[in-house]
């Protein structure tokens, strides 16, 4: 509403526009918004700064620039909470109102905007353990337990084979030799047995140091990715950046992607965590540099609703991954055409490591989906290390499993797969972008001629909560359209195969035509 006055009394009452100190407060009135935190970027052509081959060469010198911007107001320089020098010129920095409008006036400084929270993070559940800030965050709702027979590694089992049931075994043609992931988020531990000396940890949260890490969501994510028993690629290199000290902030996660523009060792790949609706150009400008320079960039999907309007599965050069559960379902209410693919996202690290025993199960769910994804590219770079980001996109896309996604409400419904190879991967459906919402049927015989049709549909909004039916072309009635399930009967000798299809009453919002054999 505050933002609304402003306009209206702008343009009709030709009032002056708003102070600096204003947009400020008005700033920090966004429940994202980190209270007085800033991200500065400076005219490249108004500072003396050449950017050297070496990170800590960069942040010395852009600090050293900082510290004099500042010093020229009379602010302190220890505001200073980090600095930029390869994805951009510029740093963040605590400030008061009256401090936000003298340095936005400053001749080198190109923008000043307010920095914002990340919000994206699922939430681990833990039998007593937990990571630095985790402690006091609530326990996400249980996932459905897993069917009999359903064994702790079942996702990586379910990656290596086109087709369910799973034959219990796993195996992948390369094992990421000589890859690196770059994962941003929270620390991981270097010494678990799971990373097999293949882990390190490079805090960029300025914490004190030797503080003790703990096992978190970065070290699941990690074991997803790389790790000796639970990982798809387990010869990876797992370099986590830690930017987790309670909190996560856009900042934050430019400082990381900031430090990898720098540092980061190709053939190399990124896993960046769900940050939520943030509007700061400067994440999908550095994203981009990223995928640019080499780095394809992973991440998941949100856990509800329209994926497509969040960061960074909105962008294009980020290559987003959907979650399934056990029988290659939606494992959660997310959807999008910004979704890639689809990996297992539902009961993933059942179990623990033996140095965490616990009476509960480690399950990072939708996030982990991202995490194979990334360990399946770094099999494809160990022989393939001058692919660019999207080459690897194209293989993932190629080799996947196609259409096996069910009732995915995405146009790319096709499941990850690890073996390497398009062999079997079956072929696009052409006609799927006309689907509104995906309808499955099929027939059971009863008794004699007796036949029952059992319906399943994926959600769709319809005005009159009823859909349509049509059977072989012709309308025949009508199901309610939240129910998701309708069963018919039918009665007859060798019955002819019928094709079925739901639409949305006075719309052209369809479902696909299924055809029923008895």
């Amino acid at each position: 509403m505050l933002v609304l006055f402003i306009v209206f009394s702008c343009q009709e009452l030709n009032l002056e526009e708003p102070k600096p100190e204003d947009l400020s407060k008005l700033d920090q009135s966004m429940s994202n918004v980190v209270p007085g935190r800033y991200i500065v970027t400076l005219h490249s052509d108004e500072i003396n700064f050449r950017k050297s081959d070496k990170y800590e060469d960069v942040q010395l010198e852009m600090r050293k620039i900082s510290h004099d911007i500042l010093i020229k107001y009379s602010i302190d320089s220890d505001k200073i909470k980090a600095v930029y020098g390869n994805a951009f010129e510029g740093f963040s920095v605590q400030l008061e109102p009256f401090e936000f409008q003298l340095i936005k006036q400053d001749p080198v400084v190109e923008f000043v905007i307010p920095d914002q929270y990340v919000v994206g993070h699922s939430i681990l559940k833990k039998g007593g353990n937990s990571g630095k800030g985790g402690g006091g965050n609530p326990e996400p709702e249980p996932d459905p337990e897993p069917e009999l027979g359903i064994q702790p590694q079942w996702y990586l089992d379910r990656l290596d084979q086109r087709l369910l049931p799973l034959d219990g075994k796993f195996s992948t043609p390369t094992t990421g030799n000589g890859v690196t992931a770059y994962m941003i988020g929270a620390p991981i531990l270097e010494n678990l047995n799971e990373f097999n000396g293949r882990a390190i940890n490079i805090d960029l949260t300025g914490d004190v140091p030797n503080e003790p890490l703990l096992l978190d969501w970065g070290v699941l994510n990690a074991a997803a990715l790389g790790g000796e028993n639970y990982g798809v690629a387990k010869g990876v290199k797992i370099v986590s950046l830690d930017v987790w000290d309670g909190e996560s902030t856009v900042s934050s996660y430019l400082r990381a992607m900031d430090w990898i523009l720098a540092n980061g060792q190709k053939p190399g790949l990124v896993f960046l965590p769900l940050m939520g609706q943030t509007d700061i150009e400067l994440v999908e400008f550095t994203i981009n540099q990223l995928f640019h320079e080499g780095f394809p960039i992973f991440t998941h999907t949100f856990f509800g609703g329209n994926t497509c309007n969040q960061v960074p599965t909105k962008f294009d050069n980020v290559f987003s991954v959907g979650s399934t559960n056990f029988v290659d379902g939606l494992a959660w209410d997310s959807y999008g055409s910004c979704i890639n693919l689809f990996a297992p996202g539902v009961s993933v690290l059942r179990g623990g490591f033996p140095e965490y025993q616990t009476n509960e199960l480690f399950d990072l769910s939708y996030e982990n989906a991202a995490c194979l994804a990334a360990g399946v590219a770094a099999l494809y770079l160990e022989t393939n290390p001058t692919a660019s980001a999207q080459q690897v996109y194209d293989f993932l896309f190629e080799t996947s499993t196609k259409n096996v996604v069910r009732f995915s409400k995405s146009i790319n419904n096709h499941l990850l797969y690890s073996g390497l190879t398009p062999l079997g991967a079956g072929e696009i459906d052409p006609n799927r972008p006309n689907y509104a919402f995906d309808l499955e049927a099929k027939s059971q015989r009863r008794n004699g001629n007796n036949y029952t049709i059992f319906f399943e549909w994926s959600q769709i909004e319809s005005e009159t909560n009823r859909l349509n039916v049509f059977e072989d072309g012709e309308g025949i009635g009508s199901v309610v359209a939240d129910q998701g399930l309708w069963i018919s009967d039918v009665t007859g000798r060798n019955l002819p195969p019928r094709t079925y299809k739901f639409c949305v009453p006075r719309t052209n919002l369809c479902s696909n035509e299924v055809t029923v054999t008895f």
